[in-house]
């Protein structure tokens, strides 16, 4: 059993966005804080740019080219270039959705765009860990892209952890290249513009994708942040993993998904800007020898100051249950959190603390979460439906005129839905249950179940 990429806006991306803030006075360095918090804001500027990103993995190298468009609010458009200057794939968000276009195999994914998602760990907490776990500094000015920028340094107080250096627009704030690497070892990714400039003038459609009516458009790329009770609830395990873990990550959010038949569980630990996932199976993972050795393209633009490569991959054994660790973090790091990541016996285990991330966050989004399962019952004059999850939990769900109804990769509408239908995916608020989207199994004839 192998493990498939996970996307996610948060642990596992591949590239950077790019923030701004108010510009700092030219003249003494600025304070590092402030320039940190720069990057952590959504920019207010329009952009364009060409962006080079540069991968090392041991003797593997891999490199891409990016061409870059942006305007407020959480509109961007990505687009990844072939050495002949061919588009391989677009990204592009008008804002709110987020929708992928993919020349190879000619197929698009869509999903929520980057920072439309309510994660289960605030921002507040997020700065917390980073700061507690790094030290910053600043240095330069020096430039990319001809533009003078401020140097800002992130040096981990934990060795083993990559070490990350921003270079900051002087003027505009908005950051220019991204480094992270391992000391001493050839392991490193650099995203860096080689052209740029503000561009006030850019258009709506820009943000728009045209995908010809016989590209088939799949999959649902929104992120889901689970807790870890959430997650116990909907798959009927327990998970005896602490909330803290050695080196400084904390328990961040959680997800899970199959690989053919079987279950695979995801927990997602950060210390604030590196993110180390945690997969839970029942049966050995199958992973390539020295780790996830060729980098892999990205997928998607992230978010904040992460900036994910390769990876390092540690797996062993407890009782019955097989753990596999990814991080961009030293081996012997992934060792030694390991061998201490004790999992708790059931009689000892101590309750978990209240989820602090409201359904609705002070933006006022949604923290969506998911469900695989059956349908039981339906009943028309309610708008409800009753749901079993494959572990045998039964849960009622409101359908509104924004649930979206999706049978064989085409609009169904509630009346369609048969008790006994498989559920491959439905989405809905955590808070009031009202469903975003279900999606069903291809109906099964008469004639077929015969």
């Amino acid at each position: 059993m192998a493990i498939r990429p996970i996307r996610n806006r948060l642990p596992l991306l591949l590239l950077a966005l790019w923030f701004a803030a108010p510009p700092v006075a030219a003249g003494a360095l600025p304070d590092a804080q402030p320039l940190l918090d720069a990057a952590l804001s959504a920019p207010d500027r329009p952009y364009q740019g060409h962006l080079t990103v540069t991968q090392w993995s041991g003797r593997q190298t891999h490199a891409e080219e990016v061409e870059v468009y942006y305007s407020p609010t959480n509109r961007y458009r990505w687009e990844f270039l072939a050495p002949d200057g061919s588009v391989t794939r677009s990204i592009v968000s008008d804002g709110a959705n987020e929708t992928t276009w993919l020349a190879h195999p000619g197929k698009a994914v869509t999903g929520e765009a980057v920072r439309t998602a309510t994660k289960l760990m605030m921002p507040e907490r997020e700065r917390e860990l980073l700061l507690k776990n790094y030290r910053l500094s600043v240095t330069g000015p020096d430039s990319v892209a001809g533009r003078k920028a401020w140097v800002l340094v992130l040096r981990p107080l934990v060795a083993g952890k990559p070490h990350q250096l921003l270079w900051i627009d002087t003027e505009t704030q908005i950051i220019l290249s991204i480094k992270r690497f391992l000391p001493g070892m050839q392991f490193a990714t650099i995203a860096r513009f080689t052209h740029f400039k503000l561009n006030p003038s850019l258009s709506d459609v820009t943000f728009k994708l045209s995908i010809d009516s016989s590209v088939p458009v799949t999959g649902d790329m929104t992120p889901d942040f689970l807790s870890i009770d959430e997650l116990e609830k909907t798959t009927g395990r327990e998970t005896d993993l602490p909330d803290m873990l050695p080196g400084g990550f904390a328990f961040e959010s959680a997800d899970y998904f199959e690989v053919g038949k079987e279950m695979v569980r995801h927990l997602r630990f950060t210390h604030g800007l590196a993110v180390l996932s945690i997969f839970l199976t029942d049966k050995p993972v199958n992973l390539p020898r020295g780790g996830m050795s060729r980098p892999a393209p990205p997928l998607s633009p992230p978010g904040a100051l992460r900036l994910a490569s390769t990876g390092k991959v540690y797996a062993f054994q407890h009782d019955r249950q097989y753990y596999t660790l990814m991080s961009d973090v030293s081996r012997d790091l992934l060792e030694h959190i390991a061998a201490r990541m004790i999992p708790q016996k059931k009689a000892s285990r101590q309750p978990r603390p209240a989820v602090t991330a409201a359904p609705v966050d002070p933006a006022g989004r949604i923290r969506w979460t998911k469900m695989a399962g059956s349908v039981e019952s339906v009943e028309l004059t309610a708008n409800r439906l009753w749901a079993k999850t494959k572990m045998g939990k039964s849960r009622d769900f409101i359908v509104t005129e924004a649930s979206k109804i999706i049978r064989d990769k085409k609009l169904a509408k509630l009346a369609d839905i048969k008790p006994g239908d498989k559920v491959r995916l439905l989405r809905y608020n955590s808070a009031t249950r009202e469903i975003k989207k279900i999606e069903l199994a291809p109906a099964v004839s008469h004639w077929a179940k015969r």
